[in-house]
């Protein structure tokens, strides 16, 4: 059965991923999001189109008496038709997949080129990341969770965001399956965990490490560092 997904980024990150003007890494989550849910696609086309039709209607009240704009554009439109295009679409990234502990998932196209060149595997316990490749300062990496596994409580010390990519993951606000988005603030504290006949894969972005709330900090910090 098809999940429903319940947990989307909000309009204004959405006109912002439209835009062009959220961080790459910010992006990266967004745009992976979107892949996996048909409501955010036709929303970020709506949002696109409704953007566009603003800049029509400014071209049109800033164009003069000259005519130049209408000149410009029957100039661009009556252009013989490239086959850029058509090669650019071609070599778009198709669905991906990765193999974490004997388990293959498949994921969005928007991950597949970074996913190729994907880190390691770090495990620890039933837990294991990979980081991937960015130029921005948060750390973006996928997040393998085993089946029956908690993430020992915690709190953030800036954004983290979490986009599930198989699988389901639960904690004491909801349960959040594929194509879910679960944005957390250093506000929100949770203790994330899989079912018990279910792994699961995320996508996991960080502006700063996680902040351990039980057990010694000093057995957490490797656990900080391996989240980081």
């Amino acid at each position: 059965m098809t999940h429903a997904v319940k947990f989307h980024p909000g309009l204004m990150l959405l006109e912002q991923y439209v835009e062009g003007s959220l961080s790459a890494d910010v992006a990266l989550a967004v745009s992976a999001h979107i892949d996996l849910c048909p409501h955010c696609q036709q929303l970020s086309k709506d949002i696109t189109n409704d953007q566009a039709a603003v800049l029509a209607e400014q071209a049109v009240i800033e164009r003069d008496s000259s005519q130049e704009w209408q000149q410009m554009l029957d100039f661009i439109t009556n252009q013989p038709r490239s086959a850029g295009a058509d090669s650019q679409r071609s070599a778009l990234p198709q669905l991906a997949s990765v193999t974490v502990n004997g388990k293959t998932f498949e994921i969005p196209r928007a991950l597949a080129r970074l996913a190729e060149k994907q880190n390691k595997w770090l495990h620890l316990g039933g837990i294991a990341t990979a980081k991937l490749p960015t130029a921005d300062k948060q750390h973006v990496s996928l997040l393998y969770i085993d089946k029956g596994t908690e993430v020992p409580n915690h709190t953030h010390l800036g954004l983290e965001m979490t986009l599930v990519l198989a699988g389901k993951i639960v904690d004491e606000n909801g349960e959040y399956g594929v194509g879910d988005l679960l944005i957390n603030s250093p506000d929100d504290t949770h203790t994330p965990r899989t079912l018990a006949d279910e792994d699961c894969l995320c996508l996991s972005v960080l502006s700063a490490p996680l902040k351990f709330n039980k057990g010694l900090t000093r057995l957490l910090n490797p656990l900080q560092q391996f989240f980081y």
